[in-house]
């Protein structure tokens, strides 16, 4: 069985929950007005520079949805959680702290596809110029800082 939730777990999944709603509240609010051609991707800066049909925002919030329940199964069957490391993946610290990693990511990646999503239905629409030149560098950061912070704390022995 996998560890209890933490209140802090608790709140990722609630933002993660939040964005995902977010994403599909907005593309259901903005499609009627949405152009058929929509920018499709996006350079490292930001800027759009591929088009394509509007049902690309589809695409985009189902695999925000694929995602999630990926995700999802990910943090209750821990054994699927391909880490660099050995961990006795019994212990319930290990356990823990594994569950508490993928909530985290499953947060910033759903956070992620639903400002992308935004951007994207903006950009269409004339009122922004694509993701904008902190999106990478954020979505790295916020992307990676939870990796090696979860990874050195499985590394470490837990402390008795």
């Amino acid at each position: 069985m996998p560890p209890k939730r933490s209140n802090s777990d608790w709140l990722r999944e609630a933002v993660s929950a939040a964005a995902l709603a977010f994403a599909c509240v907005d593309v259901g609010i903005h499609w009627s007005i949405v152009p058929e051609r929509i920018p499709v991707h996006f350079d490292a800066a930001g800027n759009p520079n591929a088009w394509g049909g509007k049902t690309m925002l589809l695409y985009l919030l189902a695999t925000t949805v694929g995602m999630v329940i990926l995700l999802t199964v990910a943090e209750t069957r821990q054994r699927l959680i391909n880490i660099p490391m050995k961990v006795d993946r019994n212990s319930p610290e290990v356990r823990r702290l594994l569950r508490s990693m993928v909530i985290t990511l499953k947060s910033v990646i759903t956070i992620s596809f639903a400002w992308i999503v935004d951007s994207t239905m903006r950009t269409a629409l004339g009122e922004a110029a694509g993701l904008g030149r902190a999106f990478l560098p954020i979505f790295l950061c916020s992307t990676f800082a939870p990796l090696i912070y979860y990874l050195v704390k499985l590394h470490r022995p837990p402390t008795r």
